[in-house]
C-alpha cells in the first residue's frame, strides 16, 4: 500500500504533461533574430506617465460630462414636462374612462 500511492501519483502527474504544445514553432524567425528593445531611462518614463495620460484626460472629460448632466437633472427636478392644457386633457380622459 505504501508503494502504490507514490506510484499512482507519478502516473497521474505524467499523464498531465503528455500533450504539451510546441511553443518554439510559434515564434517567427524574424522575432528570434530581432534586437532587444532599447531601454528607456526611468525618470523619462515617469515624467511621460505624469504628463496627462489619455486615461487621465478621458477621466476628466467624463467627470465634466457627469457634472453637467447632474446639474441638468437638478434643474429639471420638480418641473412638469407637460403643459397645463395637456395635463387637464389627460386628467379628464382618466376620469371619463370606464372601469
Amino acid at each position: 500500500m505504501r508503494c502504490t500511492l507514490p506510484a499512482l501519483t507519478i502516473v497521474l502527474l505524467s499523464a498531465c504533461t503528455a500533450n504539451l504544445p510546441d511553443i518554439d514553432s510559434t515564434i517567427s524567425k524574424s522575432a528570434r533574430n530581432a534586437d532587444y528593445p532599447a531601454l528607456q531611462p526611468l525618470p523619462d518614463l515617469i515624467a511621460r506617465s505624469e504628463a496627462g495620460s489619455t486615461i487621465v484626460v478621458q477621466t476628466e472629460i467624463l467627470e465634466g460630462r457627469v457634472a453637467r448632466l447632474k446639474a441638468r437633472a437638478r434643474a429639471l427636478k420638480g418641473r412638469s414636462i407637460i403643459d397645463g392644457a395637456t395635463r387637464l386633457r389627460l386628467l379628464n380622459a382618466v376620469k371619463d374612462r370606464p372601469v
